[in-house]
Parts: structure tokens; C-alpha cells; sequence
């Protein structure tokens, strides 16, 4: 939001007041008039309370039918608070545009006209002006306690935890008028996640880079690396000073590409997920030209998903973060450990999803999903006759629990086509198979989970978009050690029952739940600051939604 966006919202204020006072005499009792008079009305246009009319209304009734924000004289001193907090809107993540008097407001001026000749114009006017300032105090509070938009506004469904609802947000704020804690009731409102609290602190440093100009693209040319100098070298000193990736502590004396130049750039690349190869090639000058504003846009919309969770995602969990390409294992609030994964491909997306995974498979068959054996095997047996014994794939004549297997050499794979293809393909266990030799589950509706991958160099790119939809984990034994090892089970244990090549099934003592997320920047213990590319456009998405979006969807 704009500077003189603020300044006119703060004049609005200013011209509403700029009326006579009114005469004490009577003043509260045509107050309270007035405001049961305007809340009768907007209760009857919200018969069924699903919108701020209702919201507005109950917040009058608990507060007594008197303003609280305003009096003849101006703004009392929780509308000053109030009026601070909107303008600063940005601060929490939020466009301060859907705050702004002007506008929209005027269909509550339209609510809010005294009918009766009785009321003095100055009530009307600054009781209007208080009604207003509790549409938007409302509108901010909904909007940081779970999200200015809905996830399912995003999704076709969510299947993750929400932040509760049951929180009366109209009650509790009248409560917190009544207690004299206004200040400490806006800032229950926010996630209580350490990431979340993270993000906020990047955003106050990323919008203190932007007010001070932001940072000016290097110009292209050929890789930058050590021994080079030039005004192009100058220029990216500055640029990694300015994000804290180096030089924070000393000034920058030269043009010459040093060592210390090139442990800055590879801190950038690091966390950014790039090649850590200390070399400004054409992908790191693309992200280190990436504006200010972009980041900011990021770091707002990492900030509005974590307002769609509640404040515990569990005391242990998993969670693959798909951007990122990477499962941590987090325990009483703190990483344990973080591995690379591989996501799906996007037009196989990786759903954004939660569940309790509840047991571990050592040797697994890999039942092909239907959709992988028609478009992906099939055309591979066409090519290869010898493909299925090759793969130690064996084929049944249906999904049944007893279906029989069948020669595949009897059959005519010509006749079959991604449109019919009647018969379910397994794997046998082996260090072949596509499942590899561990498989975590999940149970779940999108029969997504967890596996080792036989496929082991595709872990050496940075972008990791292969899969099928599951998650595929570069070190699995890592992960089952960490999650078997209060149950007995020791490195040895875990060979030993894979080298068998049997299938094996361990039930967890306890279920842990696992976090499928899509966070295009987040900041790390350390406060790093990390961003990655938006992979399947969900920030795209999620940004239309919240600044251009349909007149139905907007609260």
C-alpha cells in the first residue's frame, strides 16, 4: 500500500470528526438509539449470519449499544490503537486495501443512516464513523486468525488440519474493549508457530529494504566467478550485502571477486535452492534479479497459509515441504533432521494434505496404479516384450484379493491401449523394484505416501519434479531409524530384515502425523531466509485470490 493511500485513510478520519460536538445532554441514550436502530437492520439483511453484518452487530450488542471508537470530540483512545493497527496492516501480511473507509464502505453508510429527524447530524456522523471502524477492525481480526482467503477457494478439496473457528471473534473483542487489553487480543489473533513468528520478522527486514529502494539488477554478461572485477562484480557486493549473505560486518573496498564473494554467493545459492557452486551463472542472476517486492509477495503468502493450520501440528511430525524438496523430521519444536525428496511431476502434482502414518513396509510389492500401468508400462512392454520378467513385474487378471496370475507372454499387449487395459500389474520385492526397499504409509484417500526410490542420481538436481505423485526419499533407512528406534530397531536390525528381500509390515508404537505443505519461503532455526520457485503455481493462485479477487469470495 502506498503512502498516500495511508494519509488519505487517516484524512477520512479526520473530515468525518471535523462537525460541532454535540450537547451532553441525552448524547448516550441517542447513541444507543441509533446503534440498536442500525444493527436491527443489518441483522435482518444477514438473517443467516454468514457475513461482517452479523459480526457487527453482535460486537454493539455485547459492548452495550455505545461506540467505542469514537465520540464527539474525535477518536477515543482504542480508536487511535485501532486506526494504528489497520494502517500497519502490511506488517502482518495483509493488503492494507481491504481495510481503506473509502469505497465498499459505502454500502455501510447506507445501513447507517439516521432515520430518525430526532438524531443530531454530528451523532450520526460519528457513530457512522464507529460502526465503519468495526467492519474493518472485524474484517483484519477474521482475516489474521485464519486466512483473508479460504484454502478451499484454492483447492477443488483441503485435506489438512484448519486453525479452530469456534474462536467468537466479535465477543472477544468486545471483551478486550471492555478489559482495557486491545493490543494483546490483535496479537492473540496471529499463528502462534515459531515459522510464522519467523516469516513476520523477515517481512519488517525485506519491507525495510524496499522503502530504502529495494535493489538495482545486475546487469547480464558472461559467469561471474573468482579472479573477476568489474562494475558488474561491485554491483553484486552490494546486492548480497543488502539480503545479509555476506559482508554485514565489513565494507565493500573493491570490484574484485574474491574468496569472501564467493562464500556470499554460495550462501544466496543455499538458500535459495540452487547449485552450490559459488559461480553467478544465469540461473543465480535470475534469482538474485528477482525484485524486492516479489519476495515480499512470497513471504505474505507463506504468512496467509500458516493462518489456515492450528498453532500444533503435533509434538512429532513429518513434513515435506513440496517446493523445497525436503522431509523434516520435527520433534518437540525443533528439527530433528531434514531429507531431500522428490515430488511429483506437475502435471502429477503432490497434493497438499495431512494424515497419521502408521506403519512401515520393508520390502514392499509396488501394485501399479492403473493410470501409471496404461500410460507409462504399457507402452514399455510394446517396445520390450521381455519388460515385465526384466522388472519382476507379474500381472493378475484382476484387482481382486484372488485374482490369478497370468503368462504375459500370453498375452496381445497390442490390443491393449491407455483406454483398456483390464488387468493390475504388481512388483515383486528386490532392489529393483520402483518402491525400492522401504515404504512408509499413510492411509489415505489419494493413495499417497512415502518410499525409497531405486533411482538414486535424480536427487543430485535442484529441482526434483519426477514422480508420480508419491514422495520419494533419497536416505529412507535414515527415516526408519528415526522413526523405529524407540521401538528396538538398530542400523543392523534394518539391514538385516531388508537384505531378505521378504515383505515386512511394522506397526508404529505410536502414530505420527505427516504434513504434505506448499511454502514457496520460509526462514530457517538460524534466520535464514529461504525462498524456492512456485513449482505448480499455487502462489499464483493464491495470489489472485487474495488481491484480485471474485466479489463472492471477498469477506
Amino acid at each position: 500500500m502506498k503512502h498516500g493511500s495511508i494519509i488519505a485513510f487517516i484524512f477520512v478520519i479526520i473530515v468525518i470528526f471535523h462537525s460541532p460536538a454535540v450537547a451532553l445532554e441525552s448524547t448516550a441514550a441517542l447513541e444507543s438509539k441509533a446503534l440498536q436502530a442500525w444493527m436491527a437492520r443489518l441483522s435482518a439483511t444477514d438473517a443467516k449470519g454468514q457475513n461482517l453484518y452479523s459480526a457487527v452487530a453482535r460486537f454493539y450488542q455485547q459492548v452495550g449499544y455505545h461506540p467505542v471508537w469514537t465520540g464527539p470530540d474525535g477518536l477515543l483512545p482504542d480508536g487511535e490503537m485501532l486506526l494504528q493497527t489497520i494502517t500497519q496492516a502490511s506488517t502482518a501480511g495483509l493488503d492494507l486495501d481491504n481495510y481503506l473507509l473509502p469505497g465498499r464502505s459505502n454500502a455501510w453508510v447506507d445501513y447507517t443512516q439516521a432515520s430518525d429527524p430526532g438524531f443530531p447530524k454530528a451523532i450520526a456522523s460519528y457513530l457512522r464513523s464507529d460502526v465503519m471502524l468495526t467492519e474493518k477492525i472485524l474484517r483484519y481480526a477474521y482475516h489474521v486468525y485464519q486466512g483473508s482467503v479460504m484454502p478451499e477457494q484454492i483447492y477443488q478439496s483441503w485435506l489438512a488440519p484448519k486453525r479452530p473457528t469456534s474462536r467468537d471473534i466479535p465477543v472477544a473483542l468486545a471483551q478486550s474493549v471492555r478489559d482495557d487489553c486491545l493490543g494483546a487480543f490483535i496479537e492473540s489473533l496471529h499463528p502462534r508457530s515459531e515459522a510464522y513468528k519467523r516469516l513476520r520478522n523477515a517481512l519488517l527486514q525485506y519491507e525495510i529494504i524496499r522503502r530504502s529502494g529495494g535493489w538495482f539488477p545486475i546487469d547480464k554478461g558472461p559467469t561471474l566467478r573468482i579472479g573477476d572485477k568489474g562494475p558488474r562484480v561491485a554491483m553484486l557486493k552490494y546486492r548480497l550485502k543488502l539480503t545479509a549473505d555476506g559482508f554485514e560486518d565489513a565494507p565493500i573496498e573493491n570490484d574484485r571477486f574474491d574468496e569472501n564473494l564467493a562464500s556470499a554467493v554460495k550462501h544466496f545459492q543455499h538458500r535459495h535452492g540452487l547449485e552450490e557452486d559459488s559461480l553467478v551463472g544465469k540461473e543465480t542472476l535470475a534469482e538474485l534479479n528477482v525484485p524486492v517486492e516479489k519476495r515480499i509477495d512470497q513471504l505474505q503468502l507463506s504468512m496467509e497459509r500458516w493462518r489456515w493450520y492450528p498453532d500444533s501440528l503435533g509434538d512429532r511430525f513429518l513434513m515435506v515441504n513440496i517446493p523445497a524438496f525436503t522431509l523434516t523430521v520435527v520433534e518437540s519444536g525443533s528439527r530433528v533432521d531434514r531429507i531431500p525428496v522428490i515430488v511429483g511431476k506437475k502435471n502429477r502434482q503432490t497434493p497438499i494434505m495431512s494424515d497419521q502414518m502408521t506403519y512401515i513396509e520393508f520390502n514392499p510389492y509396488w501394485n501399479i496404479p492403473q493410470k501409471i500401468a496404461r500410460k507409462d508400462i504399457l507402452p514399455k512392454i510394446k517396445h520390450d516384450p521381455a519388460y515385465l520378467i526384466n522388472q519382476g513385474i507379474r500381472v493378475f487378471d484382476s484387482w481382486d484379493q484372488h485374482a490369478q496370475a497370468l503368462d504375459p507372454t500370453g498375452i496381445d499387449w497390442n490390443k491393449l491401449s491407455a483406454n483398456y487395459f483390464p488387468y493390475r500389474l504388481r512388483q515383486d520385492p528386490s532392489r529393483h523394484n520402483a518402491l525400492g526397499q522401504i515404504k512408509f504409509m499413510f492411509p489415505n484417500a489419494k493413495s499417497i505416501y512415502i518410499h525409497d526410490t531405486p533411482g538414486k542420481s535424480l536427487f543430485s538436481r535442484q529441482q526434483r519434479t519426477f514422480s508420480s505423485g508419491c514422495v520419494r526419499i533419497e536416505t529412507p533407512f535414515t527415516l526408519a531409524f528415526e522413526l523405529l528406534n524407540d521401538q528396538g530397531w538398530n542400523q543392523d536390525r534394518l539391514k538385516t530384515v531388508t537384505g531378505r528381500e521378504k515383505p515386512v509390515s511394522v506397526v508404529l508404537k505410536e502414530p505420527i502425523p505427516v504434513h504434505l505443505v506448499y511454502f514457496t519461503a520460509w526462514v530457517d532455526e538460524d534466520q535464514t531466509v529461504n525462498f524456492r520457485k512456485d513449482i505448480y503455481g499455487h502462489d499464483a493462485r493464491l495470489f489472485q485470490a487474495l488481491h484480485h479477487p471474485e466479489p463472492a469470495h471477498r469477506l
